[in-house]
């Protein structure tokens, strides 16, 4: 991965890949079509280490981690990375 993609928890429930932080909030914003004032304050979202293990899907199973999810699924644009419900 040539690009430095990385991973922000923006809300409680979702994570997302993009390059920079307001790229990650206006791309989620924008899909999701939640309010600033449903995500996390802008100074308290963190970047999510790509070394993080996360299970792969809702059958809870099998782990990864988030880089691995990133090197596989980006394509230049941002997606959501984490979901929890």
């Amino acid at each position: 991965m040539s690009e430095h993609v990385k991973v922000f928890q923006l809300c409680e429930c979702d994570s997302v890949a993009a390059l920079t932080l307001d790229e990650a909030i206006k791309w989620y914003k924008e899909q999701t079509g939640l309010s600033d004032d449903e995500l996390y304050e802008y100074d308290a979202i963190e970047e999510v280490s790509l070394n993080k293990r996360v299970y792969e899907d809702e059958r809870l199973e099998e782990m990864t981690t988030v880089g691995a999810i990133v090197e596989e699924n980006w394509k230049g644009t941002p997606f959501i990375v984490t979901s929890q419900y």
